[in-house]
């Protein structure tokens, strides 16, 4: 289990900074000229979603940072070669779509023989993967969430998102409950049509779906579903539609998509057996959702929406993605607005809202406190976003700053040797280098892509308020963050071009084979 002790003095982040613990420095940098203690390479799901992306199945791109080169594309595993009577397809039990989509979202590295296990939205499932993209085993949740089997539920809600590894070894995967356009069973509206589309984005969340939001327990050796975290018995509205997973010392934090809070859990308690994951239904029954003690036990929010109503209209469609450094310190996403998107506010109708009004950011919380400590403001070209993952300095982000010696303030070769912040966004265009055809987002370009982010703290908003994300001012927005590498999208370093749809974005612990 993760630590998150906060030592009384901070790690100093600046790139001019040499990091040593305990008279233990970094060693082979001024030799190799690049960071140390890399884990090489990261992937993230593509969805394929137009218009942010090559309308597709969907598929898992895995990318080096120490080259920034593509390497292997995990590709739709319920595709037109997929056995309907193999392990993939769960033997044509009809619960999956096969052949159909992947709609990946939940990424998943270092499991059981070093497995990835890679989540579908698409199908509502999850399937176990070799290094090599070569699929292994599915398990559908649809039987157990209620929702429709075969190509009818293609993209049904409640559907799966994020994916996370427990301290006890085994799968924890959330389930989010919410109104979708994409979802054929969302709400319908009174005035016809999904509940959904009155909404900009059109996505929406209800009490009756909040309360079918949870998070569930996997084991890794039979891929059955044993065990479950559903909504406190307060009912708190800041428990929605979950999206990321996270583990520290304090316990299990859960993002809420609709809520713009993390709840932190106590993974321990709550369940039936006093030992979490065993199953909390008794061993010789089948497993069933709703058991009352299955109810999470929430030791405190961390609120990024402070002195807000629990209910807000701006807490809608705000957190995916979040992760800790090695400080503690949390980062998330953040898809504020610059006003609030009511009901029947969606683009073309009188005073209705479209991507300007977003003002997207990664919120910083500092370990132990309830609230933002800063932010670290994304220009108004980066829109949309989805994953996030803290992890060192990359190769070619250290070579774009110039190197490990940093312009010669750092002889010891340890300017490189710090923590950034990796950020996958759907409509990706740092600087607003070209005007989108979104009016009045000038900026809001389709077609996503990943940077690498500093996070030290003077490279946080800027202080005289010049990164106001105001889509109008566009790259007059010169206090914002710019990235330092970028991966994927329209500046790929190995000078190609990729039309992605970012979701959920990890560092790969147990590299694919290349």
């Amino acid at each position: 289990m993760k630590s998150t002790i906060k030592p009384l003095t901070s790690l100093a982040y600046g790139l001019g900074l040499a990091m040593v613990a305990g008279g233990v420095t970094a060693h082979g940098l001024d030799e190799v000229g690049q960071p140390a203690c890399l884990e090489a390479n990261f992937m993230m799901a593509d969805a394929m979603n137009a218009p942010f992306g090559v309308q597709g199945p969907g598929q898992v791109l895995e990318v080096s940072i120490v080259t920034g080169a593509r390497g292997i594309t995990v590709s739709n595993p319920f595709g037109g070669s997929a056995d309907p009577n193999g392990p993939v397809c769960e033997n044509g039990s009809g619960n999956l779509e096969c052949p159909g989509p992947f709609k990946p979202t939940g990424v998943l590295s270092g499991g059981l023989n070093g497995h990835a296990f890679i989540t579908s939205a698409g199908q509502q499932a999850l399937t176990e993967f070799h290094r090599d993209g070569t699929p292994i085993r599915t398990v559908s949740y649809r039987p157990l969430l209620g929702n429709p089997t075969g190509p009818a539920g293609r993209g049904t809600v409640p559907r799966p998102l994020g994916t996370q590894m427990m301290p006890n070894g085994n799968l924890v995967q959330a389930i989010c409950d919410a109104n979708f356009f994409n979802a054929s069973n969302s709400d319908v509206a009174p005035e016809g049509g999904l509940e959904a589309n009155q909404y900009f984005p059109p996505v929406n969340t209800t009490a009756e779906r909040n309360a079918n939001s949870r998070v569930l327990v996997i084991d890794q050796e039979t891929m059955q579903v044993i065990d479950e975290y559903s909504q406190p018995k307060n009912k708190d509205p800041r428990w929605t539609c979950i999206a990321g997973i996270a583990f520290s010392s304090e316990g299990m934090g859960l993002s809420m998509f609709h809520g713009a809070a993390i709840a932190m859990v106590d993974w321990k308690r709550g369940l039936k057996d006093d030992v979490a994951g065993v199953g909390s239904n008794d061993l010789d029954e089948h497993f069933e959702l709703g058991d009352k003690k299955n109810r999470a036990h929430v030791s405190r929010w961390i609120d990024l929406r402070p002195g807000k109503p629990l209910d807000d209209p701006s807490r809608r469609d705000s957190l995916r993605a979040w992760g800790y450094d090695e400080d503690g310190t949390i980062y998330v996403t953040d898809r504020a607005r610059s006003r609030d998107c009511l009901r029947g506010e969606v683009p073309g109708t009188p005073g209705g809202c479209n991507p300007s009004v977003f003002r997207q950011r990664v919120d910083v919380v500092d370990f132990g406190d309830d609230f933002p400590s800063r932010t670290i403001g994304l220009d108004p070209g980066v829109n949309v976003i989805a994953g996030i993952r803290p992890n060192r300095m990359s190769a070619v982000a250290c070579d774009n700053i110039g190197g490990p010696t940093a312009n010669g303030s750092n002889p010891a070769g340890t300017a490189c040797d710090v923590e950034t912040l990796l950020i996958a966004s759907s409509a990706y265009n740092p600087g607003c280098t070209e005007h989108g055809s979104v009016p009045p987002a000038r900026c809001f370009v389709q077609g996503g892509g990943v940077g690498e982010y500093s996070i030290a703290p003077q490279d946080a908003d800027a202080q005289d308020g010049t990164c106001t994300g105001d889509q109008a001012a566009g790259a007059d927005n010169s206090g914002c963050a710019q990235p330092i590498a970028t991966y994927l999208g329209r500046d790929n370093v190995t000078g190609g071009t990729d039309f992605v749809d970012p979701r959920m974005l990890m560092v790969i612990h147990e590299a694919f084979v290349q």
